[in-house]
């Protein structure tokens, strides 16, 4: 027999490379797909109704409309974690033009280092002698998963963390 108040395990999320590709060579390929675009369009307007100008003007836009949603930058020190449907697939950190299936859904997330100065906060030292106290934290993202998947509001998070740190710290000196 199960206990109905047995609490729930959390799994943490931990961040795993993506499968991308270049965005350059699928810029090139789009590239391809507009001129087979334009030359099968060419050919029917010079009443050349072959197989190929058919063919061409039909398949250059299925390859244009599935290629270039695709794409997307990452700027130095930036991350995309990548979602399929809901379920993680990975985060992408190389920078550039970059380009993964267009049903994909990129979350950026800066990985660069970010400064929080805390307000001053009362608190009691080791003697119970009342202080204030404040601290000027440098942070940056270190696993995009668990940014983005285990924590509501990151930012917000890091806030409340450094006011814990700061009582902890302030508790533990006379």
């Amino acid at each position: 027999m199960t206990d109905p108040v047995a609490p729930i395990s959390l799994n943490a999320s931990r961040e795993r490379p993506a499968s991308t590709a270049s965005g350059y060579a699928m810029l090139a390929i789009l590239a391809v797909a507009i001129l087979v675009q334009v030359f099968g369009i060419f050919r029917l307007a010079n009443d050349d109704m072959s197989a190929l100008s058919i063919v061409a003007v039909i398949l250059g836009p299925l390859c244009i409309i599935f290629i270039a949603p695709g794409f997307y930058m990452l700027q130095p020190n930036q991350a995309a974690a990548i979602t399929l449907f809901g379920e993680y697939q990975g985060t992408d950190r190389t920078t550039g033009l970059r380009w993964v299936l267009p049903w994909m859904i990129r979350k950026k997330v800066s990985v660069r280092a970010n400064n929080f100065i805390s307000e001053k906060i009362k608190v009691n030292d080791q003697r119970g002698n009342p202080i204030e106290m404040a601290a000027q934290i440098v942070w940056r993202v270190i696993d995009t998963a668990q940014t983005l998947f285990d924590v509501d509001d990151y930012k917000a998070f890091v806030r409340v963390q450094v006011e814990a740190a700061i009582r902890k710290i302030g508790s533990r000196y006379p």
